[in-house]
């Protein structure tokens, strides 16, 4: 009985995780709110405050805070896995298992468009999604299980080592519910709403 419960806590989740990854990768959507807002003002402070509060408190490092250029970006993190309940840098179950069984990455861009008239127009957020490609090692023994994960092992391709620089970040696509996660955050600690008919300030 003991078994067959251990049996099927372990199964459960790799379905999930299989789900996730076999899903369609989504390229025709924006996560994205129209604005009407004026710049410089109170409420595009608000907005750009707003922003970085969120990815920071996402447990995002910034990287790239350019208000002229309209665009905030972050560093690459390696995904909350499922022991890292603290963290909330993944928003399904299917994401969260992901992470914990390989090596994920995520990165962050906010970007303020401009209309015509010069006011900010439409506030997007893009979630980037990588998994981490590193080259078959040669396991010679049980203890070499270990060292997997380090350059001491050949590859199975006949190199004496692996070294780091072998190892390479595949793009996955974007992360639509990360997007709309961080997105209403954004909207919600600026005091806009959740109706994307966000209130227009005139200048």
């Amino acid at each position: 009985m003991w078994a067959h419960r251990v049996r099927l806590f372990l199964t459960v989740p790799l379905i999930w995780a299989a789900m996730g990854c076999l899903g369609p990768r989504r390229s025709d959507y924006h996560s994205s709110r129209p604005l009407t807002v004026v710049d410089p003002s109170p409420q595009a402070d608000r907005i750009w405050e707003s922003a970085q509060d969120a990815l920071r408190h996402h447990r995002f490092r910034l990287d790239r805070v350019d208000r002229r250029a309209g665009i905030i970006s972050t560093m690459p993190e390696t995904s909350q896995s499922l022991v890292e309940f603290w963290r909330h840098d993944v928003d399904t179950w299917p994401d969260l298992w992901e992470a914990t069984l390989n090596p994920i990455r995520r990165w962050v861009e906010v970007i303020v468009s401009r209309g015509d008239d010069s006011r900010w127009a439409e506030l997007t957020v893009v979630v980037h999604k990588e998994r981490l490609s590193s080259p078959d090692r040669q396991f010679n023994s049980t203890g070499a299980a270990y060292q997997y994960f380090g350059g001491n092992l050949p590859s199975t391709a006949g190199a004496v080592e692996v070294t780091p620089e072998e190892d390479v970040w595949l793009d996955l696509g974007r992360d639509p519910a990360m997007e709309e996660c961080l997105l209403n955050a954004i909207i919600e600690s600026a005091g806009l709403g959740a109706n994307p008919e966000l209130p227009t300030e005139s200048g």
